[in-house]
């Protein structure tokens, strides 16, 4: 939220010394009771607006305040508790991704419920913990960030886009299963007294297998060919283009978020074709369109029971997300790119997809 007319904003900032903010918790052995949590509507940006009950902090105020008193000020929101609210316990076996100033934490997990019969099961943990988003902006370190209105965003997102996810049948498919958002509360001691705040969590499929990215590392020790990568590449286009036609843009499409699902313990060098599963992670930007304030699912067309075709959508993207993974001259020779994707999804295969809206022409 900008300054008030008038208002005199510092040059520089820095967080103020803050002795009561603990190290980030989040690693092995850690272990807490969870319950199953109803999560806000999603909020955030121009096609979810910000909510109806969420308010973001003044600039003026982050600037005079601790990060640690800044959390306890503005906790998660709070909704009414799920139907048969469920209850478990958690404990971290492994770190996926865990620092102070992160973001959201992602941990592998074993989640143990309290219901005789029930078994425990393996999962990772996403935890939206605002006191281990980073404080300053990280693209401008001068400026501070309401990080207790990006933790709770974040989760109503990826909430709104695992349930959507589940209703249209891709939670388990081209994304992670889905097991559910969940509440904890963490101990912390604020000036010598000892208090309970809480946090909010999603639990989802821990998925075996290299993203494309660590597949693009010089030391992988993988090797699939080129054939091989682009038919991975070709399966990535088409399941982005299907999940835009079921209602929802990831909107982070990217080498990181795309992970190849080998089976457990395949060993790098077996790795010479293409898996039998893709998975896209990574929910927290995703747009779920029935909820957004025009409710509206621009790639669903009236005429067609079918998706957009990839070509359509990728004809003038240089695909630069996946640099290292598609073939280098594609990026000089524009051309090249239009002609693979004009032969992986044009000719006989185009009639899986809507017909296109416009003529595409092939680059000079």
């Amino acid at each position: 939220m900008p300054s008030p007319p008038g208002t005199k904003v510092p040059v520089t900032w820095q967080p103020p010394a803050d002795p009561d903010k603990p190290a980030c918790p989040y690693r092995r052995n850690f272990t807490v009771d969870i319950k199953s949590h109803t999560p806000p509507p999603p909020f955030g940006g121009r096609d979810y607006g910000r909510g109806e009950t969420r308010t973001a902090v003044a600039d003026q105020t982050l600037r005079s305040i601790k990060h640690t008193e800044l959390v306890m000020r503005n906790p998660p929101l709070g909704t009414a508790n799920p139907p048969a609210q469920k209850t478990a316990t958690l404990t971290i076996n492994g770190e996926l991704a865990v620092a102070d100033g992160r973001g959201a934490q992602l941990a592998i997990c074993t989640v143990t419920p309290k219901i005789a019969g029930q078994r425990a099961f393996q999962a990772v943990a996403k935890i939206y913990d605002a006191l281990y988003y980073s404080f300053r902006n990280k693209d401008i370190p001068s400026v501070p960030v309401d990080v207790t209105f990006d933790a709770d965003k974040d989760y109503s997102r990826e909430a709104a886009a695992y349930e959507h996810l589940n209703k249209e049948r891709e939670a388990g498919a081209l994304a992670p299963r889905y097991f559910g958002s969940w509440t904890f509360n963490v101990t912390i001691r604020i000036g010598g007294t000892t208090q309970q705040r809480p946090v909010r969590m999603i639990l989802i499929e821990n998925v075996p297998g290299p993203s494309i990215s660590q597949l693009c590392l010089p030391n992988s020790g993988v090797a699939l060919d080129r054939a091989s990568r682009l038919e991975i590449l070709g399966r990535v286009l088409d399941g982005n283009a299907r999940l835009l036609f079921k209602g929802i843009a990831q909107n982070d499409l990217a080498a990181r978020n795309v992970i190849c699902a080998y089976p457990p313990g395949t060993m790098p060098s077996a790795m010479r074709q293409p898996p039998q599963r893709i998975v896209l992670i990574d929910y927290n930007a995703a747009i779920v369109y029935e909820k957004t304030r025009h409710g509206i699912r621009p790639w669903q067309r009236p005429r067609s029971a079918l998706p957009p075709n990839p070509m359509e959508l990728y004809w003038q993207d240089t695909l630069v997300e996946f640099r290292g993974w598609i073939p280098s001259e594609w990026e000089a020779t524009p051309r090249l790119r239009q002609e693979w994707l004009r032969s992986r999804f044009g000719g006989q295969n185009a009639a899986k997809y809507a017909p296109l809206k416009t003529t595409l022409e092939i680059a000079k």
